[in-house]
């Protein structure tokens, strides 16, 4: 609402001859409007004697309720409030008493006059005033509603509008000291000019700049109101500020954007005006991790080192990068420090399979005891693991160990029935049922009509939506090293039976390969197009192409170990690639 701030020649008057103001209304309060009040300012410790306070409702221009301050007093400050039951304290006037919404909201008006409550009885209009009764004080207010000229005639001013700043629950309408009134922050028992900080922190968020594998930025906004009143500096922490969509030393709202934050980077912000505004605000960090979709192959190649540094892979327990990439395979050791590792997907309906090449390293001992250890299971986006395969006491005593099977439990609910020998690699695809909650082992199997066994027939209603691929490290009673290969996620049997079987894209090549020519060929037996995704070794994605001519421009790469990730009709692969 524009301001045009006069006072009429008769409220001057008035006010100067008799002193006493109302300095401040807050009619509209959160919720069920429990902390109103009318603040009344005059000389400390001094008598009210001979005054009431009406309240005027716009909508007929009549009184609706009127209090006497017979018997009340100003305190040691000049204070005097009418309030609801939840805000005053000894020595102020209850309104309602034992309540609260006693102030409407607007149109209205409310009055300090010189006279008595029983002057103003219900539904006295708001002129005349009655005989013998004078105004002393007054202010005509709303939220948002149209002036009320009768009102305004009556009391003199003009109409605040107590949410014009938006802020009308923390906001009250306040007398200045050259007698207009202003909307701004509650000053409620304090001086109204008294020095705030008027700038407003309102709504904060962070979004990613993209979602991929490597090391994304994201964008953090935060909205203000209030500003315009001072001269700001507004820095960050990190990434760095943008106020093209709002500036507080010029704007009196806005949003303060901070650009290229790294993801898993916390950003904060400080806005200072020199005086009285010091205010930081932390804006929490988002990760920006691409969520694949199935089928998923993944062969580890990568270079010797944490897995949890590469590609889609993520620490959900334990010892951070304590699980390792071996010579192209994830050791999953157990033992002390242990680490728990995934891999995460856009979940799916029904069966979920997955099929890993496994090797047990010889721990010097037969697995003996009952201390089992599984070590690659399905789980949820919490900690809910299904279809846990484990390593176990062999079935003959002095054979080095076999594999169990949980759909649920920590320990198994089905052991196969032959022994397997320490660094044999093996093939075991499992399948987990999201609807009937159970789970099925199969070893070295060439179809899904070849021996299994079943986990627990779990009860329906308690089955799982997986979307992560997890490997576990634990400490066991050998503390035995388990090499993982060749994992393939799908939906059927047949998708992640053989890393060979499946995925034909496994037989292409690139060439040359090392090279210094600024472009390599994608050879595969499939003609269908190629999506090429480059990696540094620090995962950092550097190119991504769709590319139907088996050519690829690494042109613009620089001498270094690259990882490709080929994707050709739902099939990927990993290799490693050498720019010289």
């Amino acid at each position: 609402m524009k301001k045009l701030y006069f006072l009429l020649f008769t409220f001057l008057i008035s006010a100067v001859s008799f002193g006493q103001v109302i300095n401040e209304v807050d009619a509209d309060t959160p919720g069920t409007d429990a902390a109103e009040f009318v603040e009344i300012f005059w000389t400390p410790n001094t008598s009210l004697d001979g005054l009431v306070v009406v309240f005027f409702n716009g909508s007929d221009d009549a009184s609706y309720l009127s209090y006497d301050l017979d018997g009340f007093s100003t305190d040691a400050n000049g204070f005097f409030i009418l309030g609801n039951t939840a805000i005053i304290s000894a020595g102020d006037l209850e309104i309602p008493p034992g309540g609260s919404s006693a102030i409407q909201n607007g149109a209205d008006a409310v009055a300090l006059i010189s006279g008595n409550a029983s002057d103003f009885p219900n539904d006295t209009p708001i002129t005349p005033f009655p005989m013998g009764t004078t105004l002393i004080s007054g202010v005509v207010y709303d939220t948002n509603d149209g002036d009320d000229t009768a009102l305004l005639s009556a009391i003199g001013g003009i109409q605040y509008n107590e949410d014009e700043n938006m802020s009308k629950d923390t906001q009250s309408v306040q007398r200045n000291i050259d007698g207009t009134y202003t909307v701004k922050n509650i000053t409620f028992r304090a001086s109204n000019d008294a020095a705030v900080c008027e700038l407003t922190i309102g709504a904060v968020n962070a979004v990613c700049d993209n979602i991929t594998s490597g090391t994304d930025t994201y964008t953090a906004t935060i909205s203000f109101t209030g500003g315009g009143t001072s001269t700001y500096t507004v820095t960050a922490d990190s990434g760095t500020v943008d106020l093209s969509m709002g500036n507080p030393s010029m704007d009196a709202s806005g949003t303060i954007t901070v650009n290229s934050v790294n993801e898993g980077t916390d950003v904060i912000v400080t806005i200072q005006d020199g005086g009285l505004c010091d205010i930081d605000t932390t804006v929490n960090a988002v990760d920006c991790i691409p969520v694949l979709t199935l089928p998923i192959s993944e062969d580890f190649t990568y270079a010797d080192g944490p897995l949890v540094s590469n590609p889609n892979w993520s620490n959900f327990s334990g010892i951070n990068e304590d699980l390792q990439i071996v010579s192209g395979q994830a050791l999953v050791k157990h033992g002390s420090p242990s680490e728990d590792a995934s891999i995460a997907f856009t979940p799916v309906a029904g069966d979920i399979y997955f099929g890993i090449d496994f090797t047990v390293q010889d721990p010097g001992s037969v697995i003996s005891g009952g201390n089992y250890e599984y070590f690659a299971f399905f789980k949820d986006n919490s900690f809910g693991f299904s279809g846990r395969l484990s390593i176990v006491e062999a079935n003959t005593p002095g054979n080095d160990f076999t594999v169990g099977i949980a759909t649920d439990s920590s320990t198994e609910d089905a052991i196969w029935a032959t022994d397997f020998s320490f660094g044999t690699t093996y093939r075991a695809v499992l399948r987990y049922n999201q609807s009937t909650n159970i789970s099925e082992l199969w070893i070295d199997a060439a179809s899904d009509t070849d021996t299994s066994i079943l986990g627990a027939d779990l009860d329906d209603a308690n089955a799982r939506t997986i979307s992560e691929l997890g490997l576990r490290q634990s400490d066991s009673s050998q503390n035995e090293g388990v090499l993982v290969d060749n994992l393939l996620i799908g939906q059927t049997f047949i998708q992640v039976l053989s890393a060979n079987n499946n995925f034909q894209i496994r037989e292409f090549s690139i060439y040359p390969n090392p090279t210094n020519t600024g472009e390599i060929t994608i050879s595969s037996v499939n003609t269908a197009p190629i999506t090429v995704t480059v990696f540094d070794m620090l995962g950092k994605q550097v190119k991504n192409e769709t590319i139907s001519n088996n050519k690829l421009n690494v042109s613009n790469l620089k001498s270094g170990i690259y990882l490709t990730k080929i994707t050709q009709d739902g099939a990927t692969s990993t290799k490693k690639l050498v720019i010289r």
